[in-house]
């Protein structure tokens, strides 16, 4: 066995030894990020490469070395015991990155904002209590007129705009607090934070929808027509599982892999409760927010079907349930190319009467077998009473 150090030059120097002992297949595990390179340096030179997620393929407990672990992998590769991972190609990886790393900013820009809100209100500045939504652009201005130390209040009111302005009296009674320096010095670098967060922001938004406008326009187009998917949601969507659902041969596979299905835990012929799965937390947390802008659609068919799981489980749990459904009609919407149009309260209705037509029909036939087993164990008794025999 010969080992290669981590350096890119050494790395090289891996990928001709294996070209010079005709090496035409790897498999390797996706160990945090260190695989990457190896990866495209492996496919560059035309060597066919797997990777495999490490909890498929684990090694016996408290036998792990690296040397054990390399023979452990070539035993599986040989056998064909390792289900591949999906790796995206150089557009969608693209597309991946600026997406991820948009909703990465977003959650740092939350973030300073409940600091500014948590500084406002330790000086007593209600400005939260008048306003929904912090991030609205006279809300704003009044933090910038504070952390710049304004005194008149006529400054503070005349920045309140569109409906902010029926509101005024409320707001003269909000800003009644006291900052102190170390307050509007805080100010000051959480604002400078945001104005450079939202810089990036912009430009990852350009990034993002040039590799739109040029490879997924009509995926991404095809996609907002599902109830609860935005624009910014058909994005992450496509830059996670891309437009050809080949590599997922049913839906269900595609759910699977989001880790919106539930496991599997049968034993002695009973099957028990299992959670999801942690999988791709980046679709899935999409897909989560998506289903609760469905349900929430007035007359719609998510909304209706959210009620009714609502009556056998938690809140919580129903929506993943409307997550894995809306991700099946997404895998239908770019597998076969077709729009999607929102049944309504109409077409829950009808399949519920369905599935009672069903049900009850189930039921008149379970009832309709029990009394022939009845008549069939009472001709039995008489013919064996006749006969003078015992039937158990």
């Amino acid at each position: 066995m010969k080992k290669f150090k981590t350096f890119t030059s050494s790395l090289k120097e891996l990928v001709q030894w294996m070209l010079d002992n005709n090496v035409k297949y790897c498999l390797m595990e996706s160990t945090g990020v260190y695989w990457i390179t190896l990866y495209h340096l492996l496919t560059e030179a035309g060597i066919s490469v797997m990777v495999a997620n490490p909890m498929h393929i684990k090694q016996i407990p408290k036998r792990k070395t690296d040397k054990k672990d390399a023979r452990w992998l070539c035993m599986l590769l040989l056998n064909g015991l390792v289900r591949p991972s999906f790796i995206p190609e150089s557009q969608q990886y693209e597309l991946r990155e600026y997406c991820r790393a948009r909703q990465h900013y977003i959650y740092l820009r939350s973030q300073l904002l409940n600091r500014i809100v948590r500084i406002l209100e330790r000086a007593n500045i209600k400005i939260r209590s008048v306003v929904s939504n912090i991030r609205i652009k006279s809300s704003m201005e009044i933090i910038r007129l504070l952390a710049e130390g304004e005194q008149d209040i006529n400054k503070y009111i005349a920045s309140c705009k569109g409906r902010l302005k029926k509101k005024i009296a409320e707001m003269r009674e909000a800003l009644q607090g006291q900052l102190t320096n170390a307050d509007r010095d805080m100010l000051k670098f959480l604002l400078g934070d945001i104005e450079h967060i939202e810089a990036n922001l912009k430009l990852l938004e350009e990034k993002i929808e040039e590799i739109v406008s040029n490879h997924y326009a009509q995926a991404v187009e095809l996609l907002q027509h599902i109830s609860g998917v935005g624009k910014q949601s058909a994005q992450v969507i496509v830059s996670e599982i891309g437009t050809e659902m080949k590599k997922f041969p049913t839906a269900d596979h595609l759910t699977s892999w989001t880790g919106l299905a539930p496991g599997n835990h049968e034993s002695a012929g009973k099957r028990k409760s299992v959670s999801t799965k942690k999988r791709n937390k980046y679709l899935r947390t999409a897909m989560v927010a998506i289903a609760w802008g469905a349900v929430r659609t007035k007359n719609s068919y998510w909304g209706c079907l959210f009620e009714h799981l609502k009556k056998r489980m938690k809140p919580q749990k129903a929506i993943v349930v409307i997550a894995r459904r809306l991700l099946k009609v997404v895998y239908k919407t770019l597998n076969e190319g077709i729009i999607y149009e929102e049944g309504g309260v109409e077409l829950f209705t009808k399949i519920q009467l369905e599935n009672r037509a069903r049900a009850q029909a189930r039921f008149l036939k379970k009832q309709m077998q029990q009394k022939m087993s009845n008549e069939q164990k009472d001709d039995l008794f008489l013919e064996s009473q006749k006969s003078g025999t015992q039937v158990a």
